[in-house]
């Protein structure tokens, strides 16, 4: 079973079925397939199909389902008349099987009119070879954008916001059948090309269903189609690296995030540890509030920012004022990894689930990690907080005492009201950790992932996960796919440290490494 996709998720699934041996080009003609299928059931009898292609992917399946459409004229006695409408002259440089999927077109010799400028004349005709005005065809199929669109509502730009006004001003437009190729056209906004039947791949995507599951209206009669990747493409992979925030040219101090760490007393190096994770990953300020004596017993890397509290032993509540200062003042911080190094004292345990109101007072996604996860209220997670916690397996059985994971995520998906089909259904993650990371979020969101070092059982490498999952929660990402990459990242970086180090690797090893795969990966 799957989750309603992100729609940035079609792409990290299609790169990891990739990686996994099943090329992009086998699932893109699978989706053609099932999409020419679709179209002959909505016209069994043969007739005309106009097909809209975009420039990226969704197009390349357009492309190949007219070929498909117009192979099966050899073999069948249904006819198609098919002429495709597309929205550029040329495909994206950088969709490779999308070109190739026109150049296949054209070589069946189907008919493409691309869209330019003066497309349409002064008496509101197309002036081209074929006027698609006068074609009148009786079945549209939408290939313009799919989840390339970025989101919903998102505005349509270009060629393709001269296209949608103009097809939906047609005369013939109404009476026509349309089938959209996984999401329609200008889905959330007034724009959007409406469908009859919307033909999507894998699982549905954010959106397209209300809260009982039943589809949008835009959506039509909505089907869902399998594609022919392994089981594990649904597993952190390199795709996953699709989701990570882009480094902009003219970014400032603190675009990437300000992360605060709470941490240390008993213990002063797993907040470093997280530090340097977090850094690693791109996150562009981290500050680490520790207790004196412990701070007071750190080499401090400098690109480390001490976050000076007045707790001198152990972390209590009398550090509160500081961190809340800190959270509200100037940009504030856009993430809080609390845990590594901090004790289980009972003092500190009220502190951390002051700290947790604090995060839920301002908004501020948390890493609960380590010694933090005992202060958590038993077998519950607490209202309003978005965030991931970091449990191995002790520590789950010590939290989760009556309830199974299952059950805590169905109280928390109904205590907050986040919905499988909005954005809020990525706002919680639990990582289970040890040999296998079993990665568990909302609405049926459930992967694994192994791999990795046998040295990585070494102590600390859970606070550089914990460091990297809260860096990329400041960077501005959600707790689910935030979780997926660390996961990746660690067991990735593990397999380079340990290449190059051997068996004397060791957690400190590991964050260099983490930037090694990212600058591969990205």
């Amino acid at each position: 079973m799957s989750w309603p996709l992100h729609w940035s998720e079609v792409a990290v699934l299609d790169s990891n079925s990739e990686a996994l041996g099943v090329s992009q080009w086998e699932l893109m003609q699978s989706a053609a397939e099932q999409l020419a299928e679709q179209a002959k059931k909505m016209l069994p009898e043969g007739g005309s199909v106009l097909i809209l292609c975009g420039p990226g992917n969704n197009g390349g399946d357009g492309y190949l389902a007219a070929t498909n459409l117009v192979d099966s004229n050899l073999s069948e006695s249904s006819k198609y008349d098919v002429t495709i409408l597309a929205s550029h002259e040329s495909q994206k440089d950088s969709s490779e099987i999308s070109i190739r999927a026109r150049e296949w077109a054209i070589a069946s010799e189907i008919h493409i009119t691309p869209w330019y400028s003066n497309f349409v004349d002064s008496s509101g005709c197309a002036s081209n070879s074929r006027t698609i005005s006068a074609f009148h065809p009786e079945l549209v199929i939408d290939c313009l954008l799919g989840s390339g669109a970025g989101g919903i509502g998102s505005e349509l730009r270009g060629n393709i916001s001269e296209i949608v006004p103009w097809l939906v001003d047609q005369h013939w437009y109404p009476r026509s059948k349309k089938l959209a190729c996984d999401i329609p056209t200008g889905f959330g906004t007034e724009s959007c090309l409406n469908a009859d039947t919307t033909l999507t791949f894998h699982s549905i995507k954010l959106g397209m269903a209300d809260e009982k599951g039943k589809s949008k209206s835009e959506v039509g009669n909505l089907i869902v189609a399998s594609l022919p990747w392994p089981n594990e493409t649904i597993n952190p992979g390199p795709g996953d690296l699709k989701r990570y925030v882009p480094l902009k040219q003219d970014a400032v101090k603190g675009d990437r995030g300000r992360l605060l760490i709470i941490g240390g007393g008993p213990y002063h190096g797993a907040p470093i540890l997280s530090a340097m994770g977090a850094l690693r990953v791109g996150c562009d300020l981290v500050h680490v509030a520790m207790p004196s004596l412990a701070s007071q017993r750190v080499e401090w890397p400098v690109d480390v920012i001490p976050e000076n509290i007045p707790d001198v032993g152990l972390f209590s509540t009398l550090s509160l004022d500081v961190i809340e200062n800190r959270m509200s003042s100037g940009r504030g911080v856009q993430a809080i990894l609390i845990g590594p190094g901090l004790g289980k004292m009972e003092s500190t345990k009220s502190a951390v689930q002051c700290v947790l109101g604090l995060c839920i007072k301002y908004d501020v996604p948390v890493v609960v990690d380590a010694d933090a996860i005992s202060a958590l209220p038993k077998d519950a997670w607490p209202l309003g907080l978005k965030g991931v916690v970091t449990p191995h397996e002790k520590e789950l059985g010590s939290w989760l005492v009556r309830k199974s994971k299952e059950e805590l995520i169905t109280s928390i998906i109904n205590e907050n009201n986040w919905s499988a089909n909005l954005e809020s259904s990525e706002n919680f993650c639990l990582i289970k950790t040890g040999y296998v990371d079993e990665i568990t979020g909302l609405h049926n969101r459930e992967v694994s992932l192994k791999g990795g070092n046998p040295r990585m059982s070494v102590g600390g490498t859970g606070d550089v996960l914990a460091g990297i999952i809260a860096g990329l929660l400041a960077s501005g990402m959600k707790p689910w796919p935030a979780t997926r990459i660390g996961s990746y990242l660690l067991r990735t970086a593990g397999v380079l440290a340990g290449e190059e180090l051997g068996p004397g690797m060791l957690a400190k090893d590991v964050p260099i490494f983490v930037s090694k795969v990212l600058s591969k990966l990205i």
